[in-house]
């Protein structure tokens, strides 16, 4: 929505297809965004989906587009369904995010991955992010080759709230003086998830002070209470279902671990770093390819789960760092360090750069909110605008 939001003051005619939730009604206050509601259906058979699919198109198709860009498998199928019915070519560019891992856990006999497959050769641009998404979907097509990147933006209404923290976390149900560490399970791979609990389950024996957050939509339920379970960590544990406001959670963390090399972990980084939060994420990734060398990010190597649980303690001990000048000159509070109370030696100071990250003339990224002026929505805009443009031009030549 930031980037239809720049697009729409550079006059550019945009308008949006989606379910309008209470969330994005809160997103949509403030600007003049036009938007069509589309419900969709919440059936998972193919045949209600594919009606799905047939309405939206029916929708496009009433607004006679000029082009076309589409999240998603169905709102993909349905954007190239609607082409059909158009006098004149009209471009569809793809952002297909979540993919391929979202292929693997609903298959459906194979037809989602032939279709997205063959979706991914009629559309006109595919566009994403990071060369980490390329490589990923490349496991479904070798049209992921042409793909076009265009590095994500942080809206500028991600910036934490004007709550304090303490009132932040009572409102998620989070306990208001605790260190927390979280992650968000939304999309998120179960080997993935069950990397983070290995590490705080490893983490807990030597630190019983720190606690976990699991934040996602309808996180509490039972499989999720039944792995933290055989982890032992049900103690130490909150679920956190934010209703859409994943920022706010987010902001309410000491530190976020991304336990994903792909999607979504690239763009939940970005809105912890803008909110000041410390992140910990994986060699090789899509964090560590955007803004691997932010001082509030540490890499760890994605080959175990005794480094993951190193980089959290290294993160907290920077975090704690930060925190000390403004606790001195506020009022006496505990710091980070305080709650690391640990059975055994930890050295906080020990080195964790990485050779290739250092050396003369090596430059820092900017750290915290200052690293939103690298991913503003206009440059991001910007690069899509010359996507569309090359586009619209080539529609018009035909």
């Amino acid at each position: 929505m930031a980037i239809a939001t720049v697009l729409q003051s550079w006059g550019y005619a945009t308008r949006i297809v989606a379910p309008v939730t209470r969330a994005f009604r809160r997103q949509l206050a403030g600007t003049a965004l036009p938007v069509t509601d589309f419900e969709g259906t919440e059936e998972p058979t193919p045949i209600a989906r594919w009606r799905a699919a047939r309405d939206l198109a029916a929708i496009l198709r009433r607004h006679k587009p000029m082009l076309l860009h589409t999240h998603g498998f169905h709102s993909t199928i349905a954007s190239l369904l609607a082409r059909r019915g158009l006098s004149e070519h009209v471009p569809v560019v793809i952002s297909p995010r979540m993919l391929p891992h979202l292929l693997h856990s609903a298959p459906v006999l194979g037809l989602r991955r032939l279709a997205y497959a063959r979706a991914l050769v009629l559309s006109d641009a595919i566009v994403l992010p990071t060369e980490t998404q390329r490589e990923e979907l490349l496991e479904v097509h070798s049209a992921a080759e042409e793909a076009e990147i265009v590095p994500y933006c942080i809206p500028r209404r991600t910036q934490p709230p004007s709550l304090d923290l303490g009132r932040r976390r009572k409102l998620l149900g989070m306990t208001a003086s605790a260190t927390l560490i979280g992650c968000v399970v939304d999309d998120l791979k179960r080997r993935a998830l069950e990397r983070f609990l290995d590490a705080a389950a490893n983490l807990c024996m030597e630190y019983p002070s720190l606690e976990f957050a699991l934040i996602g939509r309808e996180v509490d339920d039972s499989q999720h209470h039944e792995m933290v379970h055989e982890h032992g960590l049900l103690g130490a544990t909150v679920f956190v279902d934010p209703h859409d406001r994943f920022h706010r959670a987010i902001s309410s963390l000491n530190v976020l671990v991304t336990p994903q090399s792909g999607w979504p972990s690239g763009m939940l980084a970005l809105q912890a770093l803008a909110a000041n939060v410390g992140v910990i994420a994986l060699e090789g990734g899509e964090v560590d390819e955007a803004v691997g060398l932010s001082p509030q990010v540490t890499i760890v190597p994605a080959d175990g789960t005794f480094s993951l649980g190193e980089g959290i303690i290294r993160q907290l001990g920077a975090a704690s760092q930060r925190m000390r000048p403004v606790q001195e000159e506020t009022h006496e509070s505990a710091t980070i360090s305080s709650f690391l109370v640990s059975r055994e030696f930890f050295d906080l100071d020990e080195s964790w750069g990485r050779p290739e990250h250092g050396g003369e003339g090596h430059r820092e990224q900017p750290s915290g909110p200052d690293l939103a002026a690298s991913f503003d929505p206009t440059l991001s805009t910007r690069a899509l605008v010359a996507v569309y443009q090359r586009l619209l031009d080539q529609a018009e030549e035909a």
